[in-house]
């Protein structure tokens, strides 16, 4: 049910030496066929992740150095990079999940007309910024990110200790 990909270092993109967590197709089976983007929203807050969104992914390389970052693509298809200009390319379609670990960039790259994407941060850790890769503070950034806790919840099962499998600290 889970796939992980992992992505190096890739300066000025730290990314993590946790996995992106990569669950194709799960939507339609833990909410119902017929979801919308408000429904997942809800059902990423029941499993424990919030400030959530409705919108899309930026078509330049970003990270979030305070905060891991749940997807849901709701609609269409979104083409997106993963891990700065030599990463993982990887296309989400209608139901698919990805959990990036803080610091993974990520990139839209071409999408479907009437794409959309629902994001939301885990609820211990919800607080999240943008880097774009030029800060002069690397290494301070790096230790941030280093310090990022491991959310208590999976987004997708909302179970504890879910996440701990792929994300042994």
């Amino acid at each position: 049910m889970v796939e992980t990909i992992y992505v190096t270092e890739n300066e000025p993109y730290p990314n993590n030496n946790l996995p992106i967590l990569y669950y194709e197709d799960v939507l339609s089976d833990v909410i119902a066929d017929s979801y919308t983007a408000d429904d997942v929203l809800e059902y990423f807050e029941n499993n424990g992740y919030v400030n959530g969104w409705v919108g899309g992914i930026m078509d330049r390389h970003h990270f979030h150095s305070t905060a891991h970052e749940a997807l849901a693509c709701t609609e269409g298809e979104v083409s997106v990079q993963f891990g700065g200009q030599h990463g993982e390319m990887r296309t989400l379609r209608k139901g698919d999940v990805v959990l990036l670990p803080a610091g993974v960039a990520h990139k839209k790259l071409d999408a479907t007309q009437g794409f959309e994407i629902v994001g939301a941060y885990p609820s211990n850790d919800a607080e999240y910024d943008f880097q774009y890769g030029n800060a002069s503070d690397y290494e301070a950034i790096k230790e941030s990110i280093a310090h990022v806790k491991n959310p208590l919840t999976d987004p997708v099962t909302g179970n504890p200790g879910d996440i701990e499998e792929y994300w042994d600290e």
